[in-house]
This record gives structure tokens, C-alpha cells and sequence, in this order.
């Protein structure tokens, strides 16, 4: 990864971060984005591929 790359990520990560720290709900945010991010389910329960932590395959 170079130097402008990570930049991006990290702007990209802030902008996120402020997002939901500036929404009405920050709690309900960041549930919505772990939906979208595919990490929670449609109950808000940890998706059944996480659970029981990450994968031996993670890094493939």
C-alpha cells in the first residue's frame, strides 16, 4: 500500500466516523453501518460467518 493510498483510507475512515458521531442516533448509526458492512444481521446479531471469531482463511 503506498503513502497516497493509506491517506485516502484514512480520510475515508474519518468521514465515516464523523458521520455517525454527528447523526441524531450515533448508536442506531453504527448498527446500520455494521448491516451494510455485512458484519451484523437484519436482528442486529452478529452474522453467522463472525461468529466464533474471524476465520482461519481471513488473509487468503
Amino acid at each position: 500500500m503506498n503513502q497516497e493510498l493509506v491517506d485516502k483510507v484514512r480520510a475515508y475512515v474519518t468521514a465515516k466516523r464523523e458521520e455517525i458521531n454527528n447523526s441524531p442516533d450515533p448508536r442506531q448509526a453504527s448498527i446500520d453501518r455494521l448491516k451494510k458492512l455485512g458484519y451484523l444481521d437484519e436482528n442486529g446479531e452478529v452474522a453467522e460467518h463472525y461468529r466464533g471469531g474471524l476465520p482461519d482463511y481471513w488473509k487468503e
